[in-house]
């Protein structure tokens, strides 16, 4: 079993990862910080560091940390959201510069408006992340946080796990709430923007390593 673990690690290093469930959770990143991003079993990106791998013959999976960096993240979100965002869509993107920038468009009154919303992630005790609103750019409009993102929260397209509360002017990742098909799961540790540190905890079930 040692020895299956330790070329398994060896092999997360590589660009390349043929096996679909390895590759999943560099794809989930890119989920967590696009709002959900489905295209992740099509991206291929090599993986900076991985420490901290747990395991034990009492336990059904293995536990790892992923450290990433903005530039990574950012090349992943930017790839995935094109496969994710449809044709006729409200199109927009996700930065990560000393904080995270949302930019899009909404519908107001039958036209389109630019919008940069600024945000502050937070990791949360369970693993989750908080994206908390600090500032809002449309333009020369003056419109409240709280009603842009209640617009935001009705026209854009995401996944159930994530919700986006206007009154507290909140984005909430629900990382508890997402399990891949292979019963991986992922939690946020660190999510240092203005220091380049993002780093999450893996966990992987033993009987998928074995495959």
């Amino acid at each position: 079993m040692k020895t299956k673990l330790t070329n398994w690690l060896k092999s997360l290093k590589k660009i390349r990862i043929d096996n679909p469930w390895k590759w999943a959770f560099l794809g989930l990143i890119a989920i967590v910080l696009g709002l959900g991003i489905w295209g992740f079993t099509k991206i291929t990106v090599p993986v900076n560091t991985i420490t901290d791998t747990t395991a034990s013959k009492n336990k059904k999976d293995v536990s790892f940390e992923v450290a990433a960096e903005k530039a990574e993240i950012n090349r992943l979100v930017a790839h995935s959201l094109n496969e994710f965002i449809e044709d006729d869509g409200i199109k927009y993107e996700l930065v990560l510069n000393d904080e995270a920038e949302l930019i899009g468009t909404f519908k107001l009154f039958g036209h389109d408006v630019q919008f940069y919303l600024y945000l502050l992630p937070y990791v949360m005790e369970n693993g989750n992340v908080q994206l908390k609103a600090t500032n809002l750019s449309v333009g020369e409009l003056n419109l409240p946080i709280t009603s842009v993102m209640n617009l935001l929260a009705k026209q854009l397209k995401i996944p159930e796990w994530v919700q986006i509360d206007s009154k507290k002017q909140l984005i909430v990742l629900n990382l508890n709430e997402y399990k891949t098909d292979t019963g991986m799961t992922i939690k946020a540790k660190k999510f240092d923007l203005k220091n380049d540190d993002i780093r999450f905890t893996i966990s992987v079930p033993l009987k998928e390593i074995k495959k």
